[in-house]
């Protein structure tokens, strides 16, 4: 929660806040790639320099961001021209957001000898999941058959999607923000409070646009479990729906087929994290950066959405941990930065993390 925001359009302030906020930092521009590191060049006479490499053209309004202690300070500005690498800008108003720092971030030197090394290892994005499953549907057709067979026995209507099969998929857009099964056990009863919210959202977004369902009047319950990589990365579901009321008991059994569909793609090498490790720039009790070169890798990560991986501590203990890709950011020497949010770790394995940050090593 921000403490403080002020804006400033007073041009008579606007060197003093160049001098203190801009010179000698790492000053960002927002692309739809990521974040591309600026180097900042002067300020005079009611225009600002800056260097920006790998950009050929800009819009006529840009906005950077510096951030140097709890300030984040975002400047708007016009754009006058452009000469090789260096463009010309006339800023128009400074904003300044001062924030309480809720955490330390323990920076790790990747040089000289006994400081700490850690990789991300083992890494998983939602786009990677999407990919590997839509270039494989005649294997993903074979799970389903085997699932299928099973869940029939027992429910009139059955139904397995994956990610790629749903561009515009209610259900599985629920699945997505809330990592959880939608339960509605019986129709023709009001839902108990807990389960009111997943009702009403389920009637108004799903139930009555799904004439496959609603056009039978004689199906009054169902179930959507979410398909979870690492109990992370949801990509895709089980639904069921019945003519008899559900029970916590029939719940789990979806649940339990969802483990075994999951299980069943990895068997069939569908579900591979990446080979290549990233090495760790920084981490805190909320969340880690790792940086890497090959820009062909970019493609994996898009801001808002979620990623699985390891770490190896220096303490020989592993951490096993789900996040949210934050920033992405162009820094110098061509290295490409990813900031994550940490979102679901395992007791086990936050005891392990949170060991390791707060010793101070």
């Amino acid at each position: 929660m921000a403490d403080l925001i002020k804006t400033v359009t007073d041009k008579s302030q606007f060197e003093f806040i160049f001098n203190n906020f801009f010179t000698g930092n790492s000053v960002f521009i927002k692309t739809n790639s990521g974040n591309i590191n600026l180097q900042f060049l002067g300020y005079s006479d009611g225009n600002a320099a800056f260097r920006i490499p790998l950009v050929k053209s800009i819009p006529d309004n840009v906005v950077v961001f510096v951030r140097r202690g709890h300030n984040n300070i975002y400047l708007s500005m016009k754009f006058v021209e452009r000469s090789e690498d260096t463009f010309m800008f006339i800023p128009v108003k400074f904003q300044i957001i001062s924030e309480s720092r809720k955490e330390d971030r323990k920076l790790l030197q990747v040089e000289g000898g006994g400081k700490s090394i850690m990789y991300v290892n083992n890494l998983v994005t939602e786009y990677m999941l999407h990919r590997e499953l839509s270039t494989s549907e005649k294997k993903i057709d074979k799970v389903k058959e085997v699932a299928e067979f099973e869940l029939k026995k027992k429910f009139e209507y059955v139904k397995i999607l994956f990610s790629f099969e749903a561009k515009s998929d209610q259900r599985f857009k629920f699945i997505q923000s809330n990592s959880r099964p939608l339960y509605i056990p019986n129709l023709n009863e009001d839902p108990t409070p807990e389960l009111e919210e997943d009702f009403n959202h389920y009637i108004n977004n799903i139930y009555r646009t799904d004439h496959s369902v609603s056009s039978r009047n004689k199906f009054i319950a169902e179930i959507t479990a979410p398909i979870m990589y690492n109990e992370v990365i949801p990509y895709g579901y089980v639904q069921v729906n019945g003519m008899q009321p559900f029970t916590d008991g029939i719940l789990e059994v979806c649940r339990r087929m969802t483990i075994v569909v999951d299980q069943l793609l990895r068997k069939n090498n569908l579900l591979t994290p990446l080979s290549e490790k990233f090495l760790v720039s920084d981490l805190s009790a909320g969340g880690v950066g790792f940086v890497f070169k090959d820009k062909r890798l970019i493609r994996y990560f898009q801001e808002g959405s979620k990623v699985s991986f390891e770490i190896m501590l220096p303490t020989m203990k592993k951490a096993v941990m789900g996040a949210i890709v934050r920033n992405i950011t162009f820094m110098e020497n061509n290295i490409i930065k990813v900031g994550v949010q940490i979102d679901t770790m395992a007791d086990k394995y936050r005891e392990n993390y949170m060991e390791y940050v707060e010793s101070g090593k």
